[in-house]
């Protein structure tokens, strides 16, 4: 069985009650995260591709499987988009002054601090960024979409650089990282400052987007979700969402210990998004399952 409407949802972003009947309908891009990553979390991606409601998934390119996930992206003919990343492993330019070391990207917490101050080499951040669009052009793919690993957009040094690296390879829609859930499901600890950290620089970010000509959904769900989307909590959102465009951040993937983002939460991810109580619900609401690439047209 599937959970009832959890959430109240007090508004509806972008439309009215004059818009036409044809806007009155309810249009999901459900992206999956972290593509690239490793071999576990790979399968899951896929998994959750072929035999659930994911349709589109964000590619590491210093991804440690990037090789392996671009082909089999290929061979199964999923949307992919940009992963780009500036908090965790090698970047693909060499140094960037003010922001790696020798080691590399320094990790998010890291990351976030240096962008803040300033101070980070945008030349090189946006050559880095460059270089990370590029690979996949190289691997034969076409990213439709671009969003940041850890939502380091939100920080202007950071969206300066990345809206250029977008603009020189014609990238026009992007992940807007403006959460939806309301704050009363807000959890508690280290999520809950997150959350709150993306809702104060939301905005801004937001408007850098559309001041860009950037195509994005109305609002992300998903966010106040890493590491419990179950089934229920998939439920309670779907029964939730409002017309309009929408996008779902999910995380499904594989147990393997040597991989801290490959956990048991990431396999529930994956039964969650592979059940047939939610394919049916999706189909009982009517909700249209689109990716990056159809987001023109679903506007």
């Amino acid at each position: 069985m599937v959970a009832p409407n959890r959430f109240p949802f007090p508004f509806t972003v972008g439309h009215s009650a004059a818009d036409p009947p044809q806007m009155n309908k309810i249009r999901l891009i459900v992206n999956a995260d972290d593509l690239g990553r490793g071999p576990a979390m790979d399968r899951g991606i896929f998994r959750a591709f072929r035999q659930g409601i994911v349709t589109s998934a964000s590619l590491l390119a210093n991804g440690t499987s990037f090789a392996e996930a671009a082909r089999e992206a290929r061979a199964q003919v999923l949307p992919v988009g940009i992963h780009l990343n500036l908090a965790e492993g090698r970047s693909l330019t060499g140094e960037i002054r003010g922001l790696t070391s020798s080691g590399g990207f320094p990790g998010k917490a890291e990351t976030r601090r240096r962008l803040a101050t300033g101070r980070v080499d945008s030349q090189a951040l946006c050559s880095e960024l460059i270089a990370q669009i590029g690979r996949l052009f190289d691997a034969g793919l076409s990213p439709d979409h671009f969003d940041t690993h850890q939502h380091t957009f939100l920080f202007p040094e950071a969206a300066r650089a990345v809206l250029q690296a977008a603009r020189h390879f014609g990238i026009a829609a992007a992940r807007l990282p403006l959460p939806v859930e309301p704050a009363t499901e807000t959890p508690e600890g280290p999520l809950g400052e997150e959350l709150a950290l993306y809702r104060r620089l939301a905005p801004p970010a937001a408007k850098a987007l559309q001041t860009a000509g950037v195509a994005t959904p109305d609002g992300l769900w998903g966010m106040a979700y890493l590491n419990r989307l179950d089934e229920p909590a998939l439920a309670g959102i779907l029964n939730t969402l409002a017309p309009g465009t929408w996008e779902l951040m999910v995380h499904p993937g594989g147990g393997c210990p040597a991989d801290s983002f490959a956990t048991r939460e990431r396999e529930t991810e994956v039964a969650a998004l592979t059940s047939p109580d939610i394919r049916e619900l999706v189909g009982q609401r009517q909700i249209q399952l689109i990716h990056f690439g159809e987001l023109a047209c679903a506007s």
